[in-house]
């Protein structure tokens, strides 16, 4: 049984390569193919133990595999049409499925924001510094604002000096002036 399989799979696999050729990604594809031969073993063995002669309608039998596969159907059970990660719930409405951004930018990226895990500080502090910071940062000139942001996400003296042309000595002066005046900030805050 398995010799007579094994000389029918070129024809299979020409039907599922070409019924598959649509798939961009070349894992996917291979995925599909593989699915559509395993499919047409099972059904093969079955149509051997019932007495039948599969041979005689090989095209028929990978055609129908390959059709199963596309609307979901594999050789161990069927996707779940609900599963978001599922190709068959995908194509049917029409879904598209991506990573989040690996690029953090405050306020700017909901989902990271969403998602950002702190448990280092506590919530009151995170609160009051949620409050107080925006508060603090209009205070100030438009430019240093710009400043301020740069230096929040994290961007090194010296690109900071090159960007706002000024010396990276500055550039350290006022990032100790932004402490400063942000503590005296919190604690005039605090006090009212």
């Amino acid at each position: 049984m398995q010799t007579t399989f094994v000389d029918a799979l070129t024809r299979i696999l020409r039907i599922a390569r070409f019924r598959f050729r649509h798939l961009r990604c070349s894992d996917s594809r291979e995925d599909a193919i593989c699915e559509t031969v395993a499919l047409c073993w099972v059904w093969y063995v079955s149509l051997v133990r019932k007495g039948r002669k599969p041979n005689e309608f090989i095209g028929a039998l990978a055609r129908y595999g390959a059709r199963a596969v596309s609307s979901g159907r594999l050789a161990c059970g069927q996707e779940r049409a609900n599963d978001v990660l599922s190709r068959r719930c995908q194509q049917r409405r029409q879904l598209c499925v991506s990573s989040l951004p690996k690029v953090f930018i405050p306020h700017e990226n909901v989902f990271e924001d969403a998602l950002c895990d702190n448990t280092q500080t506590p919530v009151p502090d995170q609160v009051q510094f949620r409050c107080d910071f925006p508060a603090w940062e209009q205070r100030l000139p438009v430019v240093k604002q710009r400043l301020v942001k740069g230096l929040v996400l994290g961007h090194r003296t010296k690109d900071l000096a090159a960007k706002f042309e000024l010396s990276e000595a500055r550039i350290s002066q006022l990032r100790k002036e932004f402490f400063t005046d942000y503590a005296a900030f919190c604690d005039d805050s605090t006090n009212v």
